[in-house]
């Protein structure tokens, strides 16, 4: 089945088809499957349709919508797999990853009527999409005959453009708040998620991560209901959520905020080297694009929200501190991948 574009609906109110260069170029360079001289990903679609196929072949007790909302959700760019999922699912002699594996949320979107005074966050469309993903990390998985090495991290992208959206200034207070309420609301859902996974598939935990698991729910004033199942259930995948760099997810989903950075700015030239040599573009990343697309804006009206080179280190330190709390995983620093993707200006 080709997915496509059909599927993109819903609680986005905007395009879900490319709309920055640079995440064209980095879906050429890192992400579109060759087989010698042979094209065979011909477009985004083809992408998505044979990631989505690989996926779910391995599930196949699931019921007939699973695959549909898989494939909903990455096309839609909400979910984003494993950078080598994404780049060799589906293709000959892929061999699924345990070691680190890596699943993306989108936070940007989950944004309606984004720069607009209705613009809101979807809470419920969020918790729907972290129980879809940490479905398939357990179904990579077990295809991959566990884990191995590090942990999974089902992290986030795209904070900063979220918040520019709402209308709410990454630098500020009110940025901070914001960032830590999707935090939370994040947390929760995870939490939840793979407990529920633990009552169906069994649990993973011991009794340690159990117990810090509780703690967290008390932190997250979780009903005691809920708490009560992860004693009793316990957790399919812990430590689980993560504050990570993923630069490369981060660049071909529209080239959004690499996880809780703030947006590069507008204009900004990139290079990119993949197997294919190298290419360079001038972008400026999903929040300004659609900002200037939406409103028809004229290159001489600057844009109004913070990006790196006004978020000041006081501004980037105050979401750190708003979101480090309510994650498992938090990585010391989020660099560029240098060997990848080189970014100047």
């Amino acid at each position: 089945m080709d997915f496509g574009f059909r599927y993109r609906h819903g609680v986005h109110a905007m395009q879900a088809s490319f709309v920055d260069p640079a995440a064209v170029e980095a879906w050429d360079a890192w992400f579109r499957w060759r087989e010698g001289n042979e094209l065979r990903d011909v477009t985004i679609d083809a992408t998505w349709s044979r990631v989505t196929r690989a996926l779910c072949a391995l599930a196949p007790t699931e019921p007939a919508q699973h695959e549909q909302q898989v494939g909903e959700a990455i096309s839609s760019w909400r979910l984003l797999p494993d950078a080598r999922v994404l780049a060799g699912a589906g293709q000959r002699h892929f061999v699924w990853p345990s070691d680190a594996l890596y699943v993306g949320i989108n936070l940007a979107r989950f944004v309606s009527l984004p720069f607009t005074a209705k613009a809101s966050f979807q809470h419920q469309a969020l918790a729907e999409i972290a129980r879809l993903a940490l479905r398939l990390i357990d179904d990579m998985y077990l295809a991959a005959d566990g884990p191995a090495g590090a942990p999974p991290q089902l992290g986030i992208l795209g904070l900063a453009d979220a918040l520019a959206m709402l209308g709410v200034d990454y630098a500020s207070e009110a940025g901070a708040q914001t960032a830590a309420q999707i935090a939370r609301e994040f947390a929760a859902a995870s939490l939840e998620a793979t407990c529920e996974l633990a009552a169906e598939r069994g649990n993973r935990a011991s009794d340690a991560l159990i117990k810090a698991a509780l703690h967290r729910a008390e932190r997250l004033e979780l009903a005691p209901a809920q708490r009560q199942r992860v004693c009793r259930h316990g957790l399919r995948l812990a430590p689980l959520t993560a504050i990570a760099a993923q630069p490369r997810l981060a660049l071909v989903a529209n080239n959004v905020a690499d996880a809780i950075a703030p947006l590069s700015g507008e204009k900004v030239p990139y290079q990119i080297v993949g197997a294919n040599g190298q290419r360079r573009v001038t972008a400026s990343g999903f929040a300004i694009t659609l900002w200037r697309q939406l409103g028809a804006r004229a290159d001489e009206t600057a844009f109004p929200f913070s990006t790196a080179a006004t978020a000041g280190d006081d501004g980037v330190a105050r979401i750190r501190a708003a979101m480090t709390p309510w994650f498992d995983q938090i990585a010391d620093a989020l660099p560029q991948d240098t060997d990848r993707l080189t970014v100047s200006g």
